[in-house]
């Protein structure tokens, strides 16, 4: 995962040119800019950097879409700005250009990183816009960036079917996404395998309700189950999916 790093420091002895009362930063004196970006929360944010990461997997890997994470995108996002502004400030200064520069490589990483994370979502908004849209609690999971993307998403592809298909059909199969009494047809497939690891103790849980037998999950296990028998245990942060 993307990582901010402390900037390199320079070295002790003075370069070529710099007179004897020349003061270049050393090992115990880090340089202006690297001093100024610790101040900023680097640690902060490397561990934002981290959740963001784990949210990108989980959210990739679950059939279902996950609930949005407002409060680590407000913070990756305020970060970023924070960073970046010091950075196109710093870069301006011919002595601490190079370490500037190194740190835009890692800010750049860490868009990237968000980027990825939201366009996993949109992908999976747009496969799954009819299911998600005809249930509140679905709906209540995305950010109104997003709703508004499905809301638009859905209409553009109804808009398109109804034109190029729907339109040709007698009128019983003019139908655009209406699904059995269950909803099965707009329900992604939650049957599916996952990998996941147990945070905690779980002692013996059914995981077949067609069997009695039950299955141990204990903390720091690597598993590769069924999602919907664990879909609970997911949502309480109680299993990882990996």
């Amino acid at each position: 995962p993307a990582r901010v790093r402390r900037a390199p420091r320079e070295n002790s002895s003075p370069a070529p040119g710099l007179g004897p009362g020349a003061a270049p930063a050393s090992a115990d004196r880090p340089s202006p800019a690297a001093a100024t970006m610790d101040a900023m929360g680097e640690d902060t944010l490397n561990e934002d950097i981290g959740k963001l990461r784990n949210a990108w997997v989980a959210e990739s890997t679950c059939p279902d879409i996950r609930p949005f994470d407002e409060d680590l995108f407000a913070d990756v996002s305020e970060q970023i700005q924070n960073q970046q502004a010091f950075i196109d400030k710093t870069v301006t200064e011919t002595d601490e250009a190079f370490t500037a520069s190194l740190y835009q490589m890692e800010i750049d990483r860490v868009k990237f990183s968000l980027a990825r994370y939201l366009r996993t979502r949109l992908l999976k908004v747009e496969s799954q816009v009819l299911h998600i849209l005809a249930s509140p609690e679905q709906k209540a999971k995305l950010s109104p960036a997003e709703l508004d993307y499905a809301e638009k998403y859905e209409r553009l592809v109804k808009e398109h079917f109804t034109h190029c298909v729907l339109d040709e059909l007698p009128e019983p199969f003019r139908k655009f996404g209406e699904a059995d009494d269950a909803g099965d047809a707009l329900r992604p497939n939650q049957d599916t395998y996952v990998f996941c690891r147990i945070k905690e103790d779980l002692g013996e849980v059914q995981l077949d309700h067609t069997m009695d037998s039950r299955t141990p999950l204990n903390a720091g296990d690597l598993q590769v189950l069924r999602y919907l028998p664990i879909q609970a245990l997911v949502e309480n942060d109680e299993v990882v999916l990996i």
